[in-house]
């Protein structure tokens, strides 16, 4: 039902390889209470097999070379790769790729487009989405963010001072920070420090939502934070401000 005289938010997500189905069915669900806004949704992947999907979502989404003293693998059985310097790291390469090829493109097409863009990303995505904000919080103004792994390297990315430029020069932000309460320790840790970063941070503009979901792991979280992050960022009513809730 595209109207190129009507204006449409623009929702763009990581990881559509396999988050498609959830990532748009979810909105179909929404939609038909008309109790949410009008989107574009724009998934960006990659053509290949899933040993191709998890060597670049490993490269793109990592915003440093690994330098951790755990052996670690990333993927599923035969699709796994190791995580050294020569297959992480890749952020900001990707962050140009966003700027001048995909949001150009996107945007030179579907010129109805409002400039306040949202992301949704999970696991390394969800990484990437936190490191986005953190370097270039002019590009995107929605968050859903879904188990990310801010365990990375030490983990760098839990540092107050990496905001600075997030709250200096960012508008106003929607940010759905959601995990599992079943997962590993590390994605346990490291969000619930970074959702007491966010609650300090002396912003007034921010409609922040943390959410532990209740007998979930790290897929399973999936379907119940996208659907929520929808709800929350694009919801035709108002929510609290700042919420920080945990969800059976």
């Amino acid at each position: 039902n595209y109207d190129e005289k009507k204006t449409y938010k623009a929702l763009y997500y990581l990881d559509a390889w396999w988050l498609s189905e959830l990532v748009l069915g979810s909105y179909a669900i929404l939609n038909i209470t008309e109790n949410v806004d009008d989107i574009i949704f724009v998934g960006i992947t990659l053509d290949g097999n899933v040993r191709d999907w998890n060597i670049q979502r490993t490269f793109d989404f990592t915003p440093s070379k690994y330098d951790m003293q755990v052996v670690q693998k990333v993927g599923i059985s035969d699709h796994a790769i190791n995580l050294d310097s020569n297959t992480a790291g890749g952020a900001d390469i990707f962050i140009d790729f966003l700027e001048t090829k995909v949001l150009k493109f996107v945007e030179n097409k579907i010129p109805n487009l409002e400039k306040n863009r949202g992301f949704i990303g999970h696991s390394f995505s969800g990484l990437f989405g936190i490191y986005i904000m953190q370097k270039k919080p002019e590009i995107f103004a929605n968050f859903i963010i879904i188990s990310p792994s801010l365990w990375w390297n030490k983990p760098e990315m839990l540092n107050p001072k990496l905001f600075h430029n997030f709250i200096k020069e960012r508008g106003p932000v929607k940010l759905h920070l959601s995990y599992g309460e079943d997962e590993s320790n590390w994605i346990v840790k490291s969000n619930i420090k970074m959702d007491s970063i966010i609650n300090n941070l002396e912003k007034d503009r921010l409609d922040y939502k943390f959410v532990v979901y209740e007998k979930s792991n790290h897929n399973s979280t999936l379907p119940r934070a996208i659907y929520d992050g929808l709800l929350y960022i694009y919801s035709k009513y108002n929510f609290c401000k700042l919420c920080i809730l945990t969800n059976s």
